[in-house]
This record gives structure tokens, C-alpha cells and sequence, in this order.
């Protein structure tokens, strides 16, 4: 019985496939937790889904920001850019059933047994762990409204607010707490969140003042327990995270990188490479 982290897939199906033969996961043992961004830009959206959605209790994932926002699409709030490829998923006769289960999915997973917690872009890192589970659960009980969901799809787009401020409140707090679990990857020191930055190294804007999210704050720290915190998103940090009890799991497969899993028991990375998806340019 073992328990696997998978970096963002973003409709890669064959090498997901080839991924859970290369680690031999036994559906009926074994448990994945994906970091988010399941789907966008890559070219089988649909079979990924699926893929993920079969294997019920044995998996789960957090959202990304690619998978919000085929939410949006779906809902009729922006329209589908063909370089996201979400036509499939439109068209599919799945296509509520897809809504529903991104919808169920958390923005922040926690194993309090493991004293794991796994999230899309990171934790924000002038809240205590205590604050960021509290926001990650409460954006969750929004997106599972259906009208306060059309409110945050409505709003969501943006860059503002671009810190959080105590006592922060509604949309404002919504569009905040969206934006760090599933944009964030650079801030300063005061803990403004930088969008103007989104595919370099960290090395590139040191002297911008501008710092990797992980290298501020007790980044995974609980009550009388320190958490391992895994995260996706960034594949232009090329899964190179130096920080204790942080691991970086996004490794560009939909760039033509490769798609790289975790194993909790044993912390140990695999990994296979993309087939390559030349097409694509930006993240």
C-alpha cells in the first residue's frame, strides 16, 4: 500500500498511463493525490478525466488554475481559447459530470495521519497553516454553491487583490484565496503576490525583491507538527525546490518535460518523459 503524488498532467493521458505502470499502482492498494491543473492545454482532457474519476476513493486532487477555468468556460463566462483544448469536455455527454467532480475537489488535501498537505500553486505564506486550511475550505464550500459559484466564476480574473489583508471579507477574500492556491508562485517580502513573473526561476528576480513563496514564512507548519508540502504549478522551476519539507512536483510534461509522481513511503521521484506537444508555447 502506497501513497503517490503526481505533478500537474494537464491532459497528458498517455504518459499518465505510462506513469502508473512505470509505479505499478494497484487501484485496489495504492493512493494518488494529483497536484491540480488535470487538464488544459494538453491533448486528452477527456480520457484524463476519466482516467481519474475511475479509480473513486483511491484518488483525489486539488484545483488548479486550468481546471477553474474550464469551470468558467462551461458556465458561458469566457469563451474557450482553442489553445486550452476543452472542446472535448464541452461536447461530452460527461460534461456534467466532469463539472461535479471538479467541483468536489478540494484547493488544499490534507492527511493529518501522513502529515501531508498537497495544493496547486502553494501556501501563502504570511498565513499559519491553521489560516490557510480554514480558506482553502472555505473557498471549497463556495465553489460547491452554485450561486455564489457563478459569483467567484464571474469575478475571478484578476490580479487584485494582490495581498491579503486581516479582516478581508467576501469577494475580495474569494478572489484572494483562488488566486494564491492556484496562481502563486512569487511574492515579496510583505507578501505581495507577482503575476508579472509567471515562467522564470527564481534566480532571475532576486533583485526585484521578489522571493519563491516556499523561501517565506513556517511554510507547512501545525500545531506540534510539521507538514511535507507538496505543489505543482511552476514547471519553470524545473521541480528544483531546495527547501525542507517542501517538494516541487511539476515538471513541464504538457511543455514537452516529462510528468513526475511522488512516493510518500520512501520519498522517492519517477518520472517519464513527454512525447512532446511542440504546439505549445506559453504556460
Amino acid at each position: 500500500m502506497a501513497t503517490y503524488c503526481i505533478g500537474d498532467v494537464h491532459g497528458c493521458y498517455n504518459e499518465l498511463k505510462e506513469l502508473l505502470c512505470k509505479i505499478e499502482f494497484n487501484v485496489q492498494k495504492d493512493y494518488l493525490i494529483f497536484t491540480g491543473d488535470l487538464i488544459g492545454r494538453g491533448p486528452y482532457p477527456d480520457k484524463t478525466l476519466d482516467l481519474i474519476m475511475s479509480f473513486g476513493d483511491h484518488a483525489t486532487a486539488t484545483l488548479g488554475n486550468h481546471d477553474v477555468n474550464f469551470l468558467a468556460v462551461e458556465a458561458g463566462i469566457v469563451k474557450s481559447r482553442a489553445k486550452d483544448n476543452l472542446e472535448v469536455l464541452l461536447n461530452s455527454q460527461r460534461r456534467h459530470e466532469y463539472v461535479q467532480y471538479l467541483c468536489s475537489l478540494p484547493f488544499l488535501h490534507v492527511d493529518k495521519q501522513k502529515q501531508l498537505a498537497v495544493c496547486h500553486a502553494g501556501l501563502y505564506p504570511l498565513w499559519s497553516f491553521a489560516d490557510a486550511k480554514r480558506r482553502a475550505k472555505e473557498l471549497s464550500a463556495v465553489l460547491k454553491d452554485d450561486v455564489k459559484r457563478q459569483i467567484l466564476l464571474l469575478n475571478m480574473y484578476g490580479n487584485t487583490p494582490e495581498a491579503y489583508v486581516p479582516g478581508m471579507q467576501g469577494l475580495a477574500l474569494w478572489r484572494f484565496t483562488l488566486n494564491a492556491f492556484t496562481r502563486m508562485r512569487l511574492c515579496d517580502a510583505a507578501g505581495t503576490l507577482d503575476f508579472k513573473n509567471s515562467a522564470i526561476a527564481p534566480s532571475q528576480v532576486k533583485d526585484q525583491g521578489l522571493y519563491p513563496w516556499f523561501d517565506l514564512g513556517d511554510i507547512g507548519r501545525g500545531k506540534n507538527k510539521q507538514y511535507t508540502v507538496v505543489f505543482g504549478h511552476w514547471a519553470a522551476l524545473g521541480a528544483k525546490c531546495q527547501k525542507e519539507h517542501v517538494i516541487a512536483l511539476d515538471t513541464g510534461c504538457v511543455w514537452g518535460d516529462r510528468l513526475s509522481a511522488w512516493r510518500y513511503d520512501d520519498d522517492r521521484i519517477f518520472s517519464v518523459k513527454s512525447v512532446g506537444y511542440s504546439e505549445i508555447k506559453n504556460a
